[in-house]
């Protein structure tokens, strides 16, 4: 059944995108109970007018709908027990909006299915302020019924929302996405670092960029970061090499060479190691910049 707007919805990490999540369905008066692992977490959910639970089955037995926002497969396949377990009576809708391999997202669904908890695939294709501004969009996966028990709450995080045919095409979709996003990504940070090279205003050239035939969102959300330094997680680059990753090692499955994926992977592995994992996406530019342009030194 639809959602009644006094019903609370779980919301299991609360990270960049979970706090995300969470922020847009407390705006439109949805009571939030989290969980996570990090207390400080905890409290800016509190903070902006959610609750939290002690435990996972906590949470489990007083919300039919839960959001999983967590890092990677292997953490939302971790829950599954506990979730069942908490709701033996009534189990609640998952709806899954990490980012998984197909075949993660099978298995998980597989078990979740043998535990008695319906899922929803939904990986989200934006950054953490994109879903905040409602500009993110949302790729569904799964049984049309569930789709539509959950309409009201897939609505309210992303309005944007693509509906795809079965579990693991919503993961191949955004995995394929964010391939070229990230070499969009990278080839902003290059273009940047060029020009900059040649003695050229980053801004000015930045805006010139926007108006030519090389434009991208990317150029949007990330350019302005690019110049200014502005390295505030929006996307972390850990996550970001996570789905990198993952891209690659479905890549090697199918025998599939993938030079510019595996190419903007090491850049990505090199800004971790100069700017830190939990840094925005766009410090991939200090892997290109020279390192005197990173310390901000004058040429």
């Amino acid at each position: 059944m639809p959602m009644g707007s006094d019903a609370a919805v779980g919301m299991i990490g609360l990270g960049l995108m979970g706090a995300a999540l969470s922020a847009r369905l407390l705006d439109a008066k949805i009571p939030v109970v989290g969980f996570d692992i990090d207390a400080a977490k905890c409290s800016a959910l509190k903070a902006i007018g959610g609750e939290t639970a002690d435990t996972i089955g906590q949470l489990a037995a007083r919300c039919q709908n839960i959001v999983v926002a967590v890092f990677n497969a292997e953490q939302v396949m971790s829950l599954l027990d506990e979730l069942a377990q908490g709701a033996k009576q009534n189990p609640p809708l998952l709806i899954c909006t990490t980012t998984c391999a197909p075949g993660e997202i099978a298995d998980i669904a597989g078990r979740a299915a043998r535990a008695g908890l319906p899922l929803l695939e939904a990986p989200i294709s934006g950054t953490s302020a994109e879903v905040g501004a409602g500009s993110a969009t949302a790729l569904i996966a799964g049984a049309p019924e569930r789709i539509a028990q959950a309409g009201a709450i897939l609505d309210i995080l992303c309005p944007q929302q693509i509906k795809l045919r079965k579990i693991g095409d919503a993961s191949r979709t955004k995995l394929a996405i964010n391939l070229i996003l990230q070499s969009n990504r990278a080839a902003l940070a290059e273009g940047i670092a060029f020009a900059e090279s040649l003695g050229l205003d980053a801004a000015a050239f930045l805006a010139a960029a926007r108006q030519s035939a090389a434009y991208s969102k990317v150029m949007d959300s990330k350019g302005q970061k690019m110049l200014a330094r502005d390295f505030a997680p929006q996307s972390h680059l850990a996550q970001t090499l996570k789905d990198a990753e993952l891209i690659l090692n479905e890549a090697s499955r199918r025998n599939l060479p993938l030079p510019m994926t595996s190419t903007q992977a090491a850049l990505l592995r090199a800004a971790i190691l100069l700017a830190g994992p939990d840094c925005d996406s766009a410090a991939v530019i200090e892997a290109i910049r020279p390192a005197r342009g990173r310390t901000g030194e004058t040429r």
